[in-house]
């Protein structure tokens, strides 16, 4: 397992899991004035895998949580990963759905990160990466992100006296408590958030890369 290399597969293949690992070491063939890469898979979670160009790919548009980097990808980048795919399963096991303009929206933000959406077309072409595969990646996040709202923050309850006491003596102005009441629920979210992954951890069949100290090499940057 430790040496499977697999052509770039689709995420959302990988994620309907509807691919298999296969054994061996393929080389992409890239079309004319592309540059051909290889692909290793990083993990494997519950029959499907996520591989080296989906830690790249997220990076690059800043999705689960990933900032663009061009470092060698580390255990937590694969982490990363996984929970997004563990919480992205949920979100179609619930039927959350993300409207065509919201979808439109996420696309331009992520193209932003690479100097606007033709930056980004010529980015994609030019590591020879599927557009349609990269919008869909968009999309997911963006699912992600909705069933996080929708089975934690919705349930975040804050009271009153939380906030005061949070805040401590003094008079404290309405602004104030608001940052103090949005903090209050981003720490319940992560805390809940962190309680439901871990259980969903411990039941699911995971197989993670091991991660030497310098780090996995990126397909693609």
């Amino acid at each position: 397992m430790a040496h499977l290399l697999r052509f770039r597969t689709r995420l959302l293949g990988r994620l309907l899991g509807s691919l298999l690992l296969a054994g061996g070491c393929l080389l992409a063939a890239p079309a004319p004035g592309q540059t051909a890469w290889l692909d290793a898979v990083v993990a494997e979670v519950d029959g499907s895998v996520i591989t080296a160009s989906d830690v790249s790919l997220a990076r690059a548009l800043s999705l689960f949580g990933l900032q663009p980097s061009v470092e060698p990808i580390r255990s937590d980048d694969i982490a990363r990963i996984v929970d997004a795919w563990l919480m992205v399963r949920e979100a179609a096991r619930l039927r959350l759905e993300i409207a065509p303009d919201e979808e439109a929206a996420a696309w331009r933000g992520a193209a932003a990160h690479l100097g606007g959406e033709a930056a980004l077309t010529r980015w994609l072409k030019d590591s020879g990466i599927d557009e349609a595969w990269a919008r869909r990646a968009v999309t997911w996040d963006l699912l992600r992100r909705r069933f996080v709202e929708v089975r934690f923050r919705a349930f975040a309850f804050i009271s009153e006296d939380q906030v005061s006491e949070e805040l401590g003596r003094g008079d404290h102005g309405g602004a104030a408590r608001d940052r103090v009441r949005a903090a209050l629920v981003q720490a319940a979210v992560d805390r809940e958030l962190s309680a439901w992954l871990q259980d969903l951890l411990s039941r699911s069949r995971i197989w993670r890369q091991s991660v030497p100290p310098e780090g996995l090499p990126v397909p693609f940057s």
